[in-house]
């Protein structure tokens, strides 16, 4: 079976992997060695792909033939789970399991996706309702918004491009792809995996480079008519600023908070947030940073939370048994570090963790995180969990509202009412019953308010957004 990278530089053209001006490093997150060479595009190499995008959207493809092409890029994708699998881990720092579990979840976003492609449908609009269109009959067909920019981050770069690209080729759209400069192979590996399933030429353009140069340039392109951005919340500011009157979805920061009521399965809790607040080493949009406990039952989960996270290995991501690996950059885990300690400085206990090796911080459980420390406010991307009593539900749904993020909470009670008290009342986009703020469905909406952003992801969210309706309405003569 040939590799999915043979051919790959990272600059995909009209369906072609050209030669780029210029190139860039990928980098192995563990060791620091370079695995790879690929493109840094140019804004003359985005422009390219930009017209050749815009060529390929005035010729939509048939929606079953986007189905096909969807299921088969998916069945391509499984087909080569070695070495995409190695290239993740090497490019994230991330465990096998974890590549091996994203990768699983890209193939179910693109045969999601092509479920959608034959889905899209319009609707009739009763314009006879009004006076003097008694013989008329409306309706609205969904079509195309034309080329989308999908721009996507290093934690996910499988799942979240899949969640950008199919999505959009489902709605019949033509797509600029860029992913994150730290994490080119995945979606190189996707993007290959599209063309030897026949995508068409130039309905799937990709162009590796920096934010600053292949990304502005792409943002700043009129001819993109939409944009799907995951990543912080002031990049998303300036693609919305910069965007024009392009359309956007973006999913940007958090600060995941999780509500533990006094009558929560602490058990439970602590099972959970040992996985849901140090998979991928903490980087996740979701990944639980505050337990807002009642102060009744803090001291009991703290236990139980520590001992949970005692049993994670932190390391290399190739080794058996590891849990944790590195940060996607030794400067991130010094920053995450030093947010460490300035909290402890402010009063905070350090219950387990703490320490640093290079990229790899231990897992962390802090306590008693006082209001003042940045990790209350900001969003750490680490592997660090802190529990932080509060008087009760009340008092916890204050200060998660109060928070300029909104994306995704937990609430553990065993009470449906104040279950349900609390998803009615909480500023964010989706709320997880007995479960953490971590919850993430492939097939759900998924987004998030206030500077989380707007829009949503899930195929079948995206795939309707992705579209403009077209209203047609017929004049009929009166029967004779």
């Amino acid at each position: 079976m040939r590799p999915l990278l043979t051919e790959a530089t990272g600059l995909l053209v009209d369906g072609a992997w050209r030669a780029p001006a210029a190139t860039a490093a990928v980098s192995d997150k563990f060791t620091g060695e370079t695995v790879r060479t690929v493109a840094d595009a140019t804004p003359g190499e985005v422009d390219a792909a930009v017209a050749g995008a815009a060529r390929a959207a005035r010729d939509p493809l048939p929606p079953d033939e986007r189905r096909r092409v969807l299921e088969d890029a998916a069945a391509v994708l499984t087909g080569h789970e070695t070495e995409i699998v190695d290239g993740y881990v090497a490019e994230t720092g991330f465990t096998p399991g974890d590549a091996r579990g994203e990768l699983a979840r890209a193939a179910a976003i693109f045969r999601m996706s092509a479920q959608e492609a034959v889905r899209l449908a319009g609707e009739e609009v009763p314009v006879a309702a009004n006076p003097g269109s008694e013989n008329r009959l409306a309706f609205t067909i969904r079509v195309p918004v034309g080329v989308v920019g999908a721009i996507a981050p290093f934690n996910a770069p499988l799942s979240t491009v899949a969640h950008k690209v199919a999505p959009a080729l489902a709605a019949g759209n033509a797509v600029v792809l860029k992913p994150a400069e730290l994490t080119p192979l995945s979606a190189m590996a996707i993007a290959e995996a599209l063309l030897r399933a026949g995508l068409p030429s130039g309905l799937l353009q990709l162009v590796c480079g920096t934010g600053e140069v292949a990304g502005d340039a792409l943002v700043r392109d009129p001819r993109v008519r939409y944009f799907t951005f995951t990543g912080s919340t002031a990049v998303g500011l300036a693609v919305k600023q910069r965007s024009g009157l392009a359309r956007t979805q973006l999913e940007l920061g958090s600060n995941s908070a999780s509500i533990v009521a006094a009558d929560a399965d602490l058990d439970l809790v602590a099972r959970t947030v040992a996985r849901a607040g140090f998979r991928k080493a903490g980087q996740v949009c979701t990944s639980v940073q505050r337990l807002l406990v009642d102060r009744r039952v803090a001291p009991a989960l703290t236990e139980r939370l520590e001992a949970a996270v005692g049993k994670l290995t932190a390391g290399d991501p190739r080794a058996a048994g590891t849990d944790v690996g590195p940060l996607i950059a030794r400067a991130e885990a010094e920053r995450a570090h030093g947010w460490i300690r300035e909290a402890v400085s402010l009063g905070a206990s350090l219950v387990r963790g703490g320490d640093r090796d290079g990229a790899v911080l231990a897992p962390t459980v802090l306590g008693g995180l006082p209001a003042a420390s940045r990790i209350m406010t900001d969003e750490i991307f680490a592997p660090m969990v802190a529990v932080v009593p509060v008087a009760g539900v009340d008092e916890a749904v204050r200060i998660v509202n109060e928070g300029a993020y909104g994306l995704q909470a937990g609430v553990f009670t065993q009470d449906v009412d104040t279950a349900f008290a609390a998803a009615r009342r909480l500023r964010v986009g989706g709320v997880m019953i007995n479960d953490t703020s971590s919850y993430h469905a492939d097939n759900m909406p998924y987004g998030g308010v206030k500077d989380s952003g707007h829009g949503v992801e899930g195929p079948r969210y995206a795939a309707y957004d992705m579209t403009d309706p077209r209203i047609i309405v017929l004049n009929l003569k009166e029967a004779e």
